[in-house]
């Protein structure tokens, strides 16, 4: 397993721990707690676990391309750092953090495609 796959299983671990103490510090007491109750809170839980693993598992996992050639004007592009892009799943929306590269003929800039 590399480095990068150790890190990205300490996060998704400690990101579990969290949702489990949240998931119990909001329990009701046992004699006002109902199946409804439970499936609605292990519901969330489980969705609010699986848009976090989803983000770090995309962030940790992305390649960087070597060299962007822009589409518009066949110019080689430059990397201009990283930009914050919303990015629709399957399973919802999430946040990556991604390569922003602008053309220096035509200006044009993208989110290369992973």
């Amino acid at each position: 397993m590399t480095e990068d796959r150790h890190e990205l299983e300490k996060k998704l671990r400690a990101k579990a721990e969290e949702a489990i103490r949240k998931l119990l510090t909001t329990l009701p007491d046992k004699s006002e707690l109902t199946m409804s109750d439970m499936e609605a809170l292990i519901g969330k839980m489980g969705h609010e676990m699986m848009q976090d693993t989803m983000q770090a598992v995309a962030q940790t996992e992305q390649v960087e391309a070597t060299e962007v050639m822009c589409e518009a004007c066949g110019c080689r592009m430059q990397k201009r750092g990283k930009r914050k892009k919303q990015v629709v799943t399957r399973r919802g929306e999430i946040e990556l953090e991604r390569p922003y590269y602008v053309c220096p003929e035509c200006g044009q800039g993208i989110f290369p495609p992973r």
